[in-house]
């Protein structure tokens, strides 16, 4: 995924922006990013979501990512659901794995949220 920088909020939270939004994360690198740069990310979501709680089928059939109220929110496509509760997601042209538990729908959009703080941007070379 490809985003830009453009506000450190701590030692490793920044703001970034992308093409399907955007959000507030922590920055997984020695190195800290430049602001206004752009940078190949991998995204991480260590967070466990619940049917109903904090995951839900979505209407909107895109991917996104928005911050609101402290909590950041993606939508993206079920792709496949593993028996451990490892779903694969296609967010955008990048894939995400999730844990979650309740029912998977493959092909369909999924809508969840979790803090910033459980997001996490690995900066990498192509």
């Amino acid at each position: 995924m490809k985003i830009i920088v453009k506000e450190k909020l701590s030692d490793h939270i920044v703001k970034f922006e992308s093409n399907l939004g955007n959000g507030t994360a922590n920055w997984e690198n020695n190195k800290p990013p430049i602001l206004n740069t752009s940078y190949n990310i991998e995204l991480d979501i260590d967070d466990f979501f619940e049917w109903e709680k904090n995951i839900t089928l979505d209407k909107k059939n895109k991917s996104s990512i928005y911050l609101f109220d402290n909590k950041i929110f993606f939508s993206a496509k079920v792709i496949s659901c593993e028996n451990d509760g490892v779903w694969v997601l296609s967010f955008g042209n990048d894939i995400v794995l999730i844990e979650a538990s309740g029912t998977c729908e493959i092909n369909k959009f999924v809508s969840f949220f979790t803090t910033p703080d459980n997001v996490r941007l690995y900066p990498i070379e192509l």
